[in-house]
């Protein structure tokens, strides 16, 4: 057996965004030449971080997580999403995610900035 010999990819724009991200989600607006994940989040605060990452000018993209979980979500369990960035960008959407994220949960009742949220049984 041979190994296949790695090449760097040129020109990566010309297989478009749906080249990087899976088919299904949605973004901001704004398009990059390459994409990376930077996390995996709830789907009630994917609009919210979309708007805010859109606001100071990185590229954002969401979709649901596909594979399957190991094992079943409970009734009314939160979708998760995931979340990339334009690479040109990716600096930029660090910091505002860790100023994003920390404004979000400190909005969700029971939670501290910085805190994670915890479940205690028959609460949520």
């Amino acid at each position: 057996m041979s190994a296949s010999a790695s090449r760097p990819l040129r020109r990566s724009e010309r297989f478009g965004r749906l080249w990087w991200l899976p088919s299904g989600g949605r973004d901001n607006g704004l398009t990059d030449t390459a994409w990376a994940p930077i996390a995996v989040v709830d789907e009630a605060i994917v609009p919210a971080l979309l708007a805010d990452l859109r606001e100071v000018g990185v590229p954002a993209y969401a979709a649901p997580v596909t594979r399957r979980p190991a094992r079943p979500r409970a009734r009314g369990a939160a979708v998760r999403h995931h979340l990339w960035v334009g690479t040109s960008r990716y600096g930029q959407a660090e910091e505002t995610l860790r100023i994003s994220l920390a404004a979000l949960t400190a909005q969700r009742p029971g939670t501290r900035p910085g805190q994670p949220r915890t479940r205690t049984a028959g609460r949520d």
